[in-house]
């Protein structure tokens, strides 16, 4: 509870500052309320919501804030504490979202929504859980991991049987929009923990033997999991989307405790570290995100590529993953 109030505290402070910094760079006779609205491009009861602190300025809302108003994000953390480096943790309710948690993950989609065709954009992440914008598209792939969540969230006996999930129709909007708009980053890299898989399907394996999962769900996860590794495959052999967008893949040799990933676009530099499996703690500080970013690059080291030219080494990953798929 300490460390919530602590957290809520921060986040109080932040905004305080935020809109304390945005007055101090009006004239005086300017009208926030107008200004505000203006550049963000919404409406004044969505203006009048976040100056009263009802909803705290997104993500992107704070990035554009502070590239249009030349406000230092680094100085608003700063007055918070010179040592630490704040970050914003949102709870999503992924299961039965109400409107506010649909609009939490459609703010995350308007980070890569606001990409400029014209403008370089890049995204990297070292990760042991399969990236959503690979498994989204696979129905029973995404049910699991709405339903694993629930289970480490409120309980075993809270869950509902896989095949009975049910994803609201604007979540499966934006869940689509979101695999959509994340082809947008110019140059893309994903780093495996070379477990991923075998994460995943240890965890299928447990919720089956405990019967949370039928043996007809996992003939189902089994299928599309086959499917998603000749998909991945394939994107690795070409290292670009149809778009003629960068991805590349690398497979690393050691194994990783959570999954770090950056995102730079024009409008922000954002870092993200990955909690409670489908949250994530996020960032605008730009000394989070060089360490972020420079412990992805490190970590390049200790991998192998897999994309392009690395036939051998694809071939190999990829036939490995599919007899560890074949034991389901």
């Amino acid at each position: 509870m300490m460390i919530k109030e602590r957290h809520e505290m921060k986040q109080e402070v932040l905004h305080d500052n935020l809109l304390k910094a945005i007055r101090e760079k009006l004239p005086y006779e300017e009208n926030l309320a107008s200004v505000l609205g203006n550049l963000l491009c919404i409406g004044k009861e969505a203006i009048y919501r976040r100056l009263r602190g009802d909803v705290p300025f997104t993500l992107l809302e704070t990035a554009q804030i502070s590239k249009e108003m030349n406000i230092s994000i680094d100085g608003l953390l700063e007055s918070v504490s010179p040592k630490s480096r704040p970050f914003q943790l949102k709870l999503t309710e992924f299961i039965n979202p109400l409107e506010i948690d649909l609009d939490m993950m459609d703010n995350f989609v308007d980070v890569f929504r606001s990409i400029e065709p014209n403008t370089y954009s890049e995204a990297a992440s070292s990760t042991n859980i399969l990236p959503q914008a690979l498994y989204l598209k696979y129905k029973y792939l995404t049910r699991f991991y709405l339903f694993k969540w629930k289970a480490q969230h409120d309980g075993l006996d809270s869950v509902q049987p896989l095949h009975e999930i049910v994803i609201p129709d604007r979540m499966v909007q934006i869940q689509r929009n979101f695999i959509t708009e994340t082809q947008r980053i110019k140059d893309s890299c994903f780093i495996f923990d070379n477990m991923i898989f075998m994460y995943l399907i240890n965890d299928i394996k447990y919720f089956s033997s405990v019967n949370l999962i039928s043996d007809n769900d996992v003939h189902e996860l089994k299928e599309e999991l086959y499917r998603l590794l000749d998909y991945t495959e394939r994107l690795a052999a070409r290292g670009k989307f149809d778009n003629g967008h960068r991805i590349n893949f690398y497979i690393s040799n050691i194994n990783f405790d959570t999954t770090y990933s950056y995102i730079l676009t024009q409008k922000c530099k954002l870092s993200l570290i990955k909690a409670f499996t489908l949250n994530s703690v996020a960032s605008l500080d730009d000394k989070t995100f060089d360490s972020v970013k420079n412990w992805i690059s490190s970590l390049k080291r200790f991998s192998t590529l897999i994309s392009e030219s690395g036939d051998l080494q694809r071939i190999h990953f990829f036939r490995k993953q599919r007899e560890l798929v074949s034991m389901l």
